[in-house]
């Protein structure tokens, strides 16, 4: 793993270090979402998608395989998923055979940096919650484009500022106008948008869980406390962004026939 997509792959994690990286299985442990949620993505397909026998779906940055399991065991989906961490990528495979959807569900190892240049012709991408790995918004989408078939779709985990009033283009996360600009000079028609229901006792349910593990860490690794000291903080602070200051969206994108 380069040092660039080694940074990325920590922010996206909400940590604020790459250092962090190794700790990563044992401090998420507890979670199979990884920052998506499978139900919302589940919802905006069965409402908006006609999912057809063969429907293929390529899952870039997939975590622990929630989405591709629930779209797998769900609707049939056959679905790719890739990330760089090989014990994401045991997880999920474990989940496929646990929901009986191995036979539908590939996982594999790799960077979604490489893979997306090549990958091509998905009825549906998944981009669920992973950050810059890909670089910009703008760029974000572009290659998302390439890897989606004419007239397939595309699945954004994100979100975006709700005052969009002042300071165009400004801040780290666009406001939904903005959004809206970007999709349409990528070519791309915006189908439906999810606004992430809020959920206060499982965000917290999971915080308290990471809370402890990084406890655990601490005793074991004293010289990294400071480290899983600021990734609790961190966590503590998405949470709380997403809760007060942004709103978490999914939007579902379709590429021109």
């Amino acid at each position: 793993m380069d040092k660039d997509t080694a940074q990325k792959l920590a922010q996206s994690l909400t940590a604020d270090s790459a250092d962090i990286i190794p700790f990563l299985p044992y401090l998420l442990q507890d979670l199979w979402e990884l920052g998506s949620s499978a139900a919302e993505m589940l919802a905006l397909l069965r409402q908006h998608v006609t999912v057809s026998p063969g429907f293929a779906a390529l899952d870039l940055g997939c975590g622990k395989g929630a989405v591709s399991v629930a779209l797998a065991s769900q609707l049939g989906v056959r679905c790719r998923g890739n990330d760089i961490m090989d014990d994401f990528i045991c997880t999920a495979k474990q989940k496929a055979a646990e929901y009986g959807v191995s036979h539908l569900c590939e996982f594999i190892v790799g960077d979604i940096k490489k893979a997306v240049l090549t990958e091509r012709d998905y009825d549906l991408v998944i981009y669920g919650a992973a950050g810059d790995v890909l670089g910009t918004r703008a760029q974000i989408l572009h290659a998302l484009k390439s890897a989606v078939r004419p007239g397939g779709y595309i699945l954004l985990d994100d979100a975006y500022r709700p005052d969009d009033a002042e300071n165009p283009l400004s801040g780290e996360y666009p406001a939904l106008a903005e959004w809206r600009a970007l999709i349409e000079r990528a070519g791309l028609s915006l189908v439906a948008l999810s606004e992430a229901a809020e959920r206060p006792e499982d965000d917290e349910r999971n915080f308290a869980c990471i809370r402890r593990r990084a406890q655990e860490l601490m005793q074991t690794y004293p010289q990294h406390r400071d480290m899983f000291e600021r990734y609790v903080q961190n966590q503590r602070d998405e949470y709380d962004d997403l809760a007060e200051r942004l709103v978490g969206a999914v939007f579902l994108l379709q590429k021109p026939e």
